[in-house]
Protein backbone atom coordinates (compact mmCIF):
# COMPACT_ATOMS: atom_id res chain seq x y z
CA UNK A 1 0.00 0.00 0.00
CA UNK A 2 2.79 2.22 0.60
CA UNK A 3 3.91 2.31 -2.56
CA UNK A 4 0.69 3.75 -3.62
CA UNK A 5 -0.39 5.59 -0.89
CA UNK A 6 -0.66 8.89 -2.96
CA UNK A 7 -2.51 7.65 -5.71
CA UNK A 8 -5.31 5.72 -3.59
CA UNK A 9 -6.40 8.33 -1.79
CA UNK A 10 -9.54 10.27 -2.46
CA UNK A 11 -7.87 13.39 -3.99
CA UNK A 12 -6.50 11.17 -6.97
CA UNK A 13 -9.46 9.27 -7.68
CA UNK A 14 -11.95 12.25 -7.35
CA UNK A 15 -9.24 13.88 -9.87
CA UNK A 16 -9.08 10.49 -12.49
CA UNK A 17 -13.07 10.09 -11.64
CA UNK A 18 -13.61 13.99 -13.10
CA UNK A 19 -10.95 12.80 -16.15
CA UNK A 20 -13.02 9.52 -17.02
CA UNK A 21 -16.16 11.52 -16.56
CA UNK A 22 -15.23 14.37 -18.73
CA UNK A 23 -14.38 12.32 -21.09
CA UNK A 24 -17.86 10.71 -21.36
CA UNK A 25 -19.73 13.10 -21.14
CA UNK A 26 -20.71 12.56 -17.61
CA UNK A 27 -19.69 15.33 -15.52
CA UNK A 28 -23.68 15.78 -15.10
CA UNK A 29 -25.37 12.86 -15.85
CA UNK A 30 -29.14 13.35 -16.24
CA UNK A 31 -31.40 10.37 -13.85
CA UNK A 32 -34.66 9.00 -14.71
CA UNK A 33 -37.06 9.33 -11.70
CA UNK A 34 -38.11 5.90 -10.73
CA UNK A 35 -40.75 5.06 -7.97
CA UNK A 36 -39.38 5.28 -4.59
CA UNK A 37 -38.64 1.99 -3.25
CA UNK A 38 -39.06 3.04 0.44
CA UNK A 39 -42.97 4.13 -0.45
CA UNK A 40 -43.54 1.19 -2.43
CA UNK A 41 -43.13 -2.69 -3.14
CA UNK A 42 -40.17 -3.23 -4.73
CA UNK A 43 -41.49 -4.61 -8.13
CA UNK A 44 -42.90 -1.36 -9.11
CA UNK A 45 -39.00 0.14 -9.26
CA UNK A 46 -37.55 -0.25 -12.83
CA UNK A 47 -33.81 -0.72 -11.26
CA UNK A 48 -35.36 -3.92 -9.54
CA UNK A 49 -37.49 -4.94 -12.05
CA UNK A 50 -33.85 -5.20 -14.06
CA UNK A 51 -32.05 -6.51 -11.84
CA UNK A 52 -34.73 -9.16 -11.21
CA UNK A 53 -34.18 -10.02 -15.27
CA UNK A 54 -37.78 -9.69 -15.26
CA UNK A 55 -38.28 -7.84 -18.60
CA UNK A 56 -35.94 -11.05 -19.84
CA UNK A 57 -39.02 -13.31 -18.40
CA UNK A 58 -41.43 -11.41 -19.39
CA UNK A 59 -40.14 -11.36 -23.00
CA UNK A 60 -39.66 -15.16 -23.22
CA UNK A 61 -43.28 -16.07 -22.02
CA UNK A 62 -44.16 -13.19 -25.00
CA UNK A 63 -42.56 -15.16 -27.20
CA UNK A 64 -44.11 -18.52 -26.11
CA UNK A 65 -47.32 -17.53 -26.68
CA UNK A 66 -46.58 -16.10 -29.61
CA UNK A 67 -45.30 -19.46 -31.15
CA UNK A 68 -48.59 -21.29 -29.29
CA UNK A 69 -51.05 -18.93 -30.88
CA UNK A 70 -49.37 -19.70 -34.39
CA UNK A 71 -49.58 -22.98 -33.84
CA UNK A 72 -52.98 -23.32 -32.73
CA UNK A 73 -53.74 -21.09 -35.66
CA UNK A 74 -51.56 -23.06 -38.77
CA UNK A 75 -51.30 -26.33 -37.68
CA UNK A 76 -50.43 -27.52 -41.03
CA UNK A 77 -46.83 -25.46 -41.03
CA UNK A 78 -44.12 -27.43 -39.69
CA UNK A 79 -42.32 -25.71 -36.73
CA UNK A 80 -38.43 -24.19 -36.90
CA UNK A 81 -36.36 -26.07 -34.73
CA UNK A 82 -35.77 -23.41 -32.52
CA UNK A 83 -39.69 -23.69 -31.17
CA UNK A 84 -38.29 -26.86 -29.27
CA UNK A 85 -35.72 -24.91 -27.69
CA UNK A 86 -37.68 -22.71 -25.86
CA UNK A 87 -39.36 -24.98 -23.16
CA UNK A 88 -35.36 -25.07 -22.24
CA UNK A 89 -35.16 -21.43 -22.27
CA UNK A 90 -38.61 -20.57 -20.73
CA UNK A 91 -36.57 -22.57 -17.92
CA UNK A 92 -33.19 -21.10 -17.79
CA UNK A 93 -35.47 -17.59 -17.31
CA UNK A 94 -37.37 -18.66 -14.96
CA UNK A 95 -34.15 -20.02 -12.95
CA UNK A 96 -32.65 -16.55 -13.53
CA UNK A 97 -35.59 -14.74 -12.03
CA UNK A 98 -36.32 -16.14 -8.92
CA UNK A 99 -32.48 -15.70 -8.24
CA UNK A 100 -32.74 -12.27 -9.41
CA UNK A 101 -36.39 -11.53 -6.98
CA UNK A 102 -34.77 -13.23 -3.83
CA UNK A 103 -31.36 -10.37 -4.70
CA UNK A 104 -33.95 -7.95 -5.74
CA UNK A 105 -35.76 -8.13 -2.31
CA UNK A 106 -32.78 -7.69 -0.09
CA UNK A 107 -31.50 -4.86 -2.15
CA UNK A 108 -35.33 -3.04 -1.43
CA UNK A 109 -35.07 -4.55 2.16
CA UNK A 110 -31.30 -2.92 2.79
CA UNK A 111 -32.80 0.31 0.75
CA UNK A 112 -35.12 1.01 3.51
CA UNK A 113 -32.53 0.71 6.57
CA UNK A 114 -31.02 3.78 8.14
CA UNK A 115 -27.36 4.76 5.86
CA UNK A 116 -24.22 6.09 6.65
CA UNK A 117 -22.74 9.23 4.98
CA UNK A 118 -19.83 8.58 2.94
CA UNK A 119 -17.97 9.99 0.14
CA UNK A 120 -17.48 8.09 -3.33
CA UNK A 121 -15.66 7.90 -6.58
CA UNK A 122 -16.88 6.38 -10.16
CA UNK A 123 -14.10 4.91 -11.57
CA UNK A 124 -14.47 2.84 -14.71
CA UNK A 125 -12.71 -0.51 -15.11
CA UNK A 126 -11.59 -2.08 -18.48
CA UNK A 127 -10.62 -5.34 -16.38
CA UNK A 128 -14.56 -6.20 -15.42
CA UNK A 129 -16.47 -4.23 -17.88
CA UNK A 130 -18.16 -2.52 -14.41
CA UNK A 131 -17.92 0.71 -13.10
CA UNK A 132 -17.26 1.00 -9.13
CA UNK A 133 -18.44 3.09 -6.67
CA UNK A 134 -14.87 3.56 -4.47
CA UNK A 135 -16.07 4.05 -0.74
CA UNK A 136 -14.36 6.36 1.67
CA UNK A 137 -15.19 7.81 5.17
CA UNK A 138 -16.70 11.18 4.96
CA UNK A 139 -14.33 12.78 8.03
CA UNK A 140 -10.93 12.13 6.70
CA UNK A 141 -10.92 14.71 3.83
CA UNK A 142 -8.86 14.26 0.78
CA UNK A 143 -5.86 11.76 2.23
CA UNK A 144 -8.77 9.48 3.02
CA UNK A 145 -7.87 5.99 1.87
CA UNK A 146 -10.60 3.58 0.46
CA UNK A 147 -12.89 1.95 2.79
CA UNK A 148 -14.60 -0.63 0.38
CA UNK A 149 -15.81 -1.51 -3.36
CA UNK A 150 -19.19 -1.41 -4.73
CA UNK A 151 -19.64 -2.08 -8.78
CA UNK A 152 -22.76 -1.11 -10.15
CA UNK A 153 -24.06 -1.99 -13.31
CA UNK A 154 -23.79 -0.48 -17.68
CA UNK A 155 -26.79 0.32 -19.41
CA UNK A 156 -28.05 -1.04 -22.70
CA UNK A 157 -25.29 -0.61 -25.74
CA UNK A 158 -27.38 2.03 -26.91
CA UNK A 159 -27.13 3.98 -23.71
CA UNK A 160 -24.33 2.53 -21.94
CA UNK A 161 -23.64 5.07 -19.21
CA UNK A 162 -27.28 5.55 -18.45
CA UNK A 163 -28.40 5.35 -14.92
CA UNK A 164 -24.61 6.54 -13.44
CA UNK A 165 -24.30 9.04 -10.68
CA UNK A 166 -21.83 11.80 -10.67
CA UNK A 167 -18.25 11.14 -10.65
CA UNK A 168 -17.51 12.28 -7.24
CA UNK A 169 -19.53 13.58 -3.99
CA UNK A 170 -21.47 12.39 -1.00
CA UNK A 171 -23.57 9.00 -0.77
CA UNK A 172 -25.77 7.42 2.17
CA UNK A 173 -25.07 3.61 2.20
CA UNK A 174 -27.79 2.12 2.96
CA UNK A 175 -27.52 -1.59 4.61
CA UNK A 176 -24.34 -3.13 6.33
CA UNK A 177 -21.05 -2.19 5.55
CA UNK A 178 -20.24 -5.91 5.45
CA UNK A 179 -18.28 -8.27 2.84
CA UNK A 180 -20.98 -9.33 0.84
CA UNK A 181 -23.76 -7.74 1.80
CA UNK A 182 -26.45 -5.83 0.28
CA UNK A 183 -25.78 -2.03 0.09
CA UNK A 184 -27.48 0.80 -1.89
CA UNK A 185 -26.45 3.97 -2.55
CA UNK A 186 -28.69 6.84 -2.01
CA UNK A 187 -27.25 9.60 -3.89
CA UNK A 188 -28.73 13.11 -4.13
CA UNK A 189 -32.06 11.40 -3.61
CA UNK A 190 -31.63 8.53 -5.66
CA UNK A 191 -31.25 4.87 -4.92
CA UNK A 192 -28.55 3.19 -7.58
CA UNK A 193 -28.50 -0.05 -7.62
CA UNK A 194 -25.42 -2.50 -7.25
CA UNK A 195 -24.51 -5.42 -9.60
CA UNK A 196 -23.57 -7.23 -6.31
CA UNK A 197 -22.85 -7.37 -3.03
CA UNK A 198 -20.04 -4.23 -0.96
CA UNK A 199 -16.45 -5.59 -1.07
CA UNK A 200 -14.53 -4.05 2.00
CA UNK A 201 -11.34 -2.77 0.68
CA UNK A 202 -7.57 -4.78 2.14
CA UNK A 203 -4.94 -3.28 1.02
CA UNK A 204 -3.21 -6.81 0.94
CA UNK A 205 -5.07 -8.24 -1.45
CA UNK A 206 -3.55 -8.03 -5.10
CA UNK A 207 -6.83 -8.37 -7.14
CA UNK A 208 -8.23 -5.48 -5.27
CA UNK A 209 -5.02 -3.25 -5.14
CA UNK A 210 -4.58 -4.61 -9.31
CA UNK A 211 -8.24 -3.18 -9.78
CA UNK A 212 -7.97 -0.02 -8.05
CA UNK A 213 -4.67 0.78 -9.70
CA UNK A 214 -6.21 -0.44 -13.51
CA UNK A 215 -8.97 2.29 -12.85
CA UNK A 216 -6.87 5.36 -11.82
CA UNK A 217 -6.03 6.42 -15.46
CA UNK A 218 -7.28 9.87 -16.95
CA UNK A 219 -8.80 9.91 -19.84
Amino acid sequence: MDAHADSLRFAAMADAAASQAAYRGLEAPTVRPEVDVRRAVWWRVRGLQRAARLPLLLGVVAIDAAALLIRGQHPQIHPPFWIYLLPLLTAMALGMAVVGCRRASRMASAARKPGQLMRYTLLHSYLSETPWLVIFADSEGDEAEPLGLLPLRYGPLRNRFRELPPPAGEAVLAGELLPGAAVVPWIDGHAYWPASGFQSFDPEYPKQLQLLTEMLRLE
